[in-house]
């Protein structure tokens, strides 16, 4: 077996409760590397075309990569991969950091790919190699946080913890996987599949050995890694990605408003700044937290012990809220007040919701209601007025437990519009089901290709301008010149393909070197790696997930494009006022630079052939997209 790998997949029979082993190919690793790359692969073949994502056939992966667990930089990350439920049934994974994913590394596995629905809720444990599904009907309906603390009490302290709140139980589409009572597996709706196979929490516990190539190498590399240290470290550092909200707001990248807003004029600099930087950090008994061996430590816990929006668990003491957060809960709904944004963060951490659709779902309530398109009957009793803090807070709880409005907005924006009956379409800003993040298209307008093509829609972790790694020397066209982008962006998409499924932290490429990447691949795998690789491989993974959503009838090029997304119409105050993005020939000069045709988005056979995929050749000229 490759280095860097344990060599062992877990499979779960549900349905049988039957547990087994599986021998990782060093074929599929040396092709696909690991993560959502492997996962991509194995779940083409293992998931039925047309598998009801919250039915028996869909298949729910945790997945490692081969640089997770060892001393590169920022090796802390895992992958969880299915069917997803959120976005019209294709192609879903989510990223998470902490600890867990290093600790299932240490318990002797890869990942982990769960099969059928059990008939009661479990949970599985493994120790140090040996795999057991316990019975989970205790804990029914717990909130991540005390689940936690209970089964670390359980299994031993050095054990580590994934689960699901009680927003995945209850099958939300807005619910999410959570570690380390404060990381979360956010996107494409996975925490409701992971309820829907009726699987409580995953604990791993082991102190086995990463094996890799050249050891004392990959320890000299990280030593010399860390020496180039630039970009977006000290600001990392010093804030995490709090830091950039103020500055995010102002400039226009930063959603106000539901995205109808501008900073400058709807949320500015004086109440950004309430949300931003000095005053996170500047809350009572403020401590920075990392991953895993993490460097950079964006991460952080405070103390909010008193008041109307007072923390419920660990005496007060609960998690610093991240960028995305701050953002859709702040000026999303033009909230400046950030007790109760730290508020929403636990109820959310605890809950097990995503708060980027969380957020952004209780904005497209609140501009309905102030539109008098929601009574005050059917938001039960709620003023839900833009910064409403209170209302928020409740509206927040009452997602995460499915009760009232709640549960007409558990599922999400594109959920709440059809339940709603399809009232206020302008406010429901999402793509494909997927609610936008906090990063905008007309402030960057590559991201429009990345929202609109990539396997998950709507994801800025999936490469493109907003992520441009320190040593990336490519000279770079101005933004707003739409035509000659596409050689760019087709890179930057590739880089984080392998970023992510090898494992690595993407806010390690904002920090150090990206030459650093192939270094750390092949010291520690012991094959060879360069720049001119990992394009080739990024873009055989990101073709390999696609051509999963091609399977099931979906072209991205068919995908809803929110007016608000684009400029259309064009903001009439802010720094991005006037713009509306060309987003038509971003996506067809990108489409061509990459090999897929322009109208079905099918790759050409001479791409496959290119990118070692020719067995989907036949796969793909039988779709109808």
């Amino acid at each position: 077996m490759a280095n860097g790998y344990m060599g062992n997949l877990l499979n779960v029979h549900l349905a049988e409760g039957k547990i087994s082993d599986e021998k990782l190919s060093d074929e599929l690793c040396n092709k696909f590397i690991g993560g959502y790359g492997l996962g991509a692969r194995l779940l083409y073949d293992r998931i039925p075309a047309g598998a009801d994502p919250l039915g028996p056939d869909n298949i729910l992966g945790i997945l490692t990569g081969p640089l997770t667990g060892t001393p590169a930089v920022i090796g802390s990350r895992f992958v969880v991969v299915a069917k997803s439920p959120k976005t019209a049934g294709g192609w879903g994974d989510a990223n998470c950091g902490g600890h867990f994913g290093p600790h299932l590394k240490f318990a002797g596995y890869d990942g982990i790919l769960f099969y059928g629905i059990s008939s009661k809720l479990v949970y599985l444990v493994i120790d140090e190699g040996k795999p057991e599904l316990l019975d989970a009907t205790d804990l029914a309906g717990m909130g991540v946080t005390p689940l936690e603390d209970l089964l670390k009490k359980r299994h031993g302290a050095d054990c580590e913890v994934c689960s699901i709140g009680p927003a995945g139980e209850k099958l939300a589409l807005t619910s999410c996987i959570m570690n380390d009572k404060e990381r979360a597996a956010g996107r494409s709706g996975l925490g409701a599949v992971m309820g829907s196979k009726k699987i409580k929490a995953v604990v791993v516990k082991g102190k086995m050995k990463v094996p890799l190539n050249d050891e004392a190498g990959m320890k000299d590399l990280k030593k010399k890694i860390l020496k180039q240290a630039g970009g977006g470290y000290q600001p990392f550092n010093k804030y995490g990605t709090a830091g950039f909200t103020h500055d995010s707001v102002i400039s226009g990248d930063g959603p106000v408003k539901n995205w109808g807003g501008a900073g400058t004029t709807d949320f500015p600099s004086e109440q950004a700044r309430k949300i931003s930087d000095d005053a996170v950090i500047g809350v009572e008994g403020y401590k920075p937290y990392g991953c895993w061996r993490c460097p950079v430590a964006c991460g952080g816990r405070m103390s909010q012990k008193s008041g109307k929006f007072a923390l419920e668990f660990n005496d007060g003491v609960g998690h610093k809220p991240e960028y995305e957060t701050l953002a859709m809960y702040g000026s999303n709904l033009l909230n400046d007040d950030l007790p109760s944004i730290i508020k929403v963060n636990e109820i959310c951490n605890n809950l097990g919701l995503d708060t980027i659709a969380a957020g952004a779902t209780i904005g497209y309530a609140i501009e309905c209601y102030e539109n008098g398109l929601l009574s005050k009957a059917q938001t039960d009793g709620m003023e839900l007025t833009w910064g409403n803090a209170e209302a928020i807070v409740a509206l927040t709880e009452k997602m995460g437990r499915r009760e009232g409005l709640g549960d007409i907005l558990a599922d999400g924006v594109a959920a709440a519009w059809e339940k709603l009956g399809k009232i206020g379409t302008e406010y429901a800003v999402h793509v494909q089901g997927e609610e936008m993040p906090a990063h905008d298209p007309k402030f960057i307008p590559g991201l429009a290709t990345t929202y609109l093509v990539t396997a998950t829609p709507a994801r800025h972790t999936q490469g493109g301008e907003l992520l441009t790694p320190v040593g990336f020397d490519e000279p770079q066209p101005d933004k707003y010149s739409y035509s000659g982008q596409a050689d760019i962006h087709s890179k930057l998409v590739a880089i984080y393909e392998v970023v992510n499924a090898a494992g690595l932290c993407m806010f390690g490429t904002l920090c150090y070197p990206i030459q650093s990447l192939p270094e750390q691949l092949s010291v520690a795998t012991g094959q060879e790696y360069d720049m001119e690789k990992i394009y080739q491989i990024g873009m055989r993974i990101y073709t390999m997930r696609h051509a999963f959503n091609l399977r099931e009838g979906l072209n991205p090029l068919t995908r809803n494009v929110p007016g608000r997304m684009i400029g259309d119409p064009p903001l009439k105050e802010g720094n991005v006022r006037d713009i509306t993005v060309d987003y038509k020939l971003l996506i067809k000069e990108y489409l061509e630079q990459i090999g897929w045709d322009t109208s079905t988005s099918v790759p050409t056979d001479e791409t496959l052939r290119k990118l070692d995929l020719d067995f989907l050749i036949e796969d793909l000229r039988k779709v109808d997209p």
